[in-house]
C-alpha cells in the first residue's frame, strides 16, 4: 500500500511541473500562437462599444500662425511735405582789369580761372565786363571751347553763358585779341574792367522728403496691391520734375498739373516690405507742396485651412453611445498672449478664449460617421503649435 501511495505522489509531482513548463512555455510564444493554442477568441465588441484603453490620434498638424485682419484696407497716414530748390547767386571770380593785344611783334593774353565745385549744384554761369578799349575781334574760350568771337563796338555787352563747357573742379577762361592779318603793321588791342563770374548755386536741403511708415507681418503676407494718391501744389512755371520713390522703386517722374490730384498710381505688392518702408518725394527744381498723401493696402481675404479626419463606423457609435470620446487638443506657443477665435466642426461653432497655453474641447456631439472637417478662425492673430484630434476610451 505504501508503494503504491508513493507512486501516486510521484505521479502527481511530474504532472504539476509538466502543467507549469507547459504554462510557461504557452506564455513565451508571440500572442498569435498563443491564440491558436488555446483557441482564443476576441471578445465580441456590441454597438456602441470599443475596445477599453484605446488612444487613437485622428489627426495631428502643426496650424502655425493664423493672421486676424480686422479691415480689407489699410491706410498709412504720410504727412503733407513741402520741397524747395532755390538759387543762390554767387561771384565765382573777380578781377579789375586786365589788357590783350596782337601785332606783328607778338601776342598777349590773359587767363583767369575759377573752381566748381559741384556741376549739379550750378547754373547761370556768367562771364561779365566792360570794354574800355576794342581794336579787332575780341576771342573768349572757355577750357579751350571757344565761347565768343566778334568785334565789340559797345562798352557793355550782353552776359556771355558758359554753362555749356563747365568742368567740374579747375575752369580756365582765356582772353585774346584777333591777329590784325594783312594790315600787319596794325596792333589789334582790348582793356577790360570790372570782369565777373557769376553763377546760381542751388541750394537743395529741402529738395526732398522722406517719410517712413511700417507695414506689419500680417499685412504684408495678405497684400493684394499698393495705390498711391497725392495732390501737388506748386507753380507749373518755376517747377521741374518730381519724383516719387516707393522703397527704392521710382513709381513717379514727371512736371505733374500743379492743383490737380495725381490719380490713384497701382502698385504690386512685393513694393512693401515687412517693417519699415520709405517713401520719398524729390522735386528737380522750384517749390512743391505734397498734401493728401494717401498709401493704401489692399488685402485679400484670408482663407483658413481647413483640416480632415476619418471616424469608422464602429467609432462613430462608439463617440455617439459615450464609450468614446473625439477630442480636440491645441496647444500654443506661450501662456501670456490672449488668444480668441471660432472653432468650426462640421459646421458647428464653439469658441477660443484664453490666455492658456493648453485648450481641449469633446468633439463628440459635432462628429459624423466618415469624413469630418475642423477649421480655426482666429478673432485676432493667434500662433498655434500643434492641433490634434485623438480618439480616447
Amino acid at each position: 500500500m505504501r508503494k503504491k501511495k508513493g507512486q501516486a505522489t510521484g505521479a502527481a509531482v511530474l504532472v504539476a511541473v509538466l502543467a507549469i513548463l507547459i504554462i510557461l512555455y504557452i506564455l513565451f510564444l508571440p500572442p498569435e500562437e498563443r491564440a491558436k493554442i488555446l483557441e482564443e477568441e476576441e471578445a465580441v465588441i456590441g454597438p456602441g462599444e470599443i475596445a477599453p484603453g484605446l488612444n487613437e490620434t485622428l489627426l495631428e498638424t502643426s496650424p502655425g500662425r493664423l493672421s486676424y485682419l480686422s479691415r480689407r484696407e489699410i491706410e498709412h497716414a504720410i504727412p503733407s511735405v513741402s520741397l524747395n530748390i532755390w538759387a543762390e547767386g554767387s561771384v565765382l571770380k573777380e578781377i579789375d582789369s586786365f589788357y590783350v593785344s596782337s601785332s606783328l611783334f607778338g601776342k598777349k593774353t590773359k587767363e583767369i580761372e575759377f573752381e566748381v565745385d559741384n556741376l549739379e549744384n550750378i547754373e547761370n554761369v556768367l562771364l561779365n565786363f566792360i570794354v574800355k578799349e576794342a581794336k579787332g575781334r575780341l576771342i573768349i574760350k572757355l577750357n579751350d571751347k571757344e565761347v565768343y568771337n566778334t568785334l565789340v563796338t559797345s562798352a557793355n555787352i550782353d552776359p556771355i553763358k558758359l554753362d555749356e563747357y563747365l568742368e567740374e573742379g579747375e575752369n580756365i577762361i582765356e582772353f585774346s585779341a584777333s591777329t590784325p592779318g594783312a594790315l600787319f603793321w596794325r596792333k589789334n588791342q582790348y582793356l577790360l574792367e570790372d570782369i565777373t563770374v557769376t553763377g546760381d548755386i542751388l541750394r537743395k536741403e529741402a529738395q526732398e522728403s522722406r517719410n517712413i511708415f511700417v507695414v506689419s507681418r500680417t499685412e504684408k503676407d495678405n497684400l493684394e496691391k499698393v495705390t498711391v494718391k497725392f495732390l501737388p501744389e506748386c507753380d507749373p512755371v518755376k517747377v521741374g520734375r518730381l519724383k516719387v520713390v516707393l522703397n527704392e522703386y521710382e513709381i513717379y517722374s514727371a512736371v505733374p498739373d500743379c492743383g490737380l490730384p495725381i490719380p490713384a498710381i497701382e502698385l504690386a505688392p512685393n513694393y512693401l516690405v515687412s517693417g519699415e518702408n520709405e517713401l520719398i518725394f524729390r522735386t528737380e527744381r522750384g517749390n512743391y507742396l505734397i498734401d493728401r498723401i494717401r498709401l493704401v493696402s489692399y488685402l485679400e481675404k484670408i482663407d483658413y485651412p481647413v483640416y480632415y479626419f476619418e471616424l469608422s463606423a464602429e467609432e462613430y457609435d462608439a463617440a455617439k453611445a459615450g464609450t468614446a470620446d473625439v477630442n480636440l487638443y491645441l496647444r500654443f506657443v506661450d501662456d501670456v498672449t490672449y488668444k480668441q477665435g471660432r472653432i468650426i466642426v462640421n459646421g458647428h461653432t464653439t469658441g477660443i478664449d484664453q490666455t492658456g497655453i493648453d485648450y481641449l474641447e469633446n468633439l463628440n456631439k459635432w462628429v459624423v460617421r466618415g469624413s469630418n472637417s475642423i477649421k480655426i478662425e482666429p478673432s485676432k492673430t493667434i500662433d498655434i503649435a500643434s492641433l490634434k484630434i485623438v480618439l480616447e476610451s
